[in-house]
């Protein structure tokens, strides 16, 4: 039986991240949300994404979290959080 962080990153079919955890909670307007704790794999952590090539500081980290919508899942609305 697969974990729930391995549930997680099947459903939204990412291969080359690292699903740290994961969270759920209710708004003030009373809708569930599911927010994903992920993190790029050390493979693939500053690969281009175009070329696929390692570039050297791709993408600068932040201190803040970026935090993207998904497609939600039977009513619960899904957010992944790097």
């Amino acid at each position: 039986m697969d974990s729930a962080d391995t549930l997680c990153k099947k459903l939204l079919g990412v291969k080359s991240a690292v699903v740290t955890g994961h969270d759920f909670y209710q708004d003030s307007d009373g809708l569930n949300h599911l927010r994903i704790h992920a993190r790029p794999s050390k493979r693939h952590e500053n690969d281009c994404p175009f070329c696929h090539r390692h570039c050297r500081f791709y993408d600068i980290q932040t201190h803040s979290p970026r935090i993207w919508r998904s497609l939600d899942w039977s009513g619960t609305l899904v957010e992944v959080e790097l």
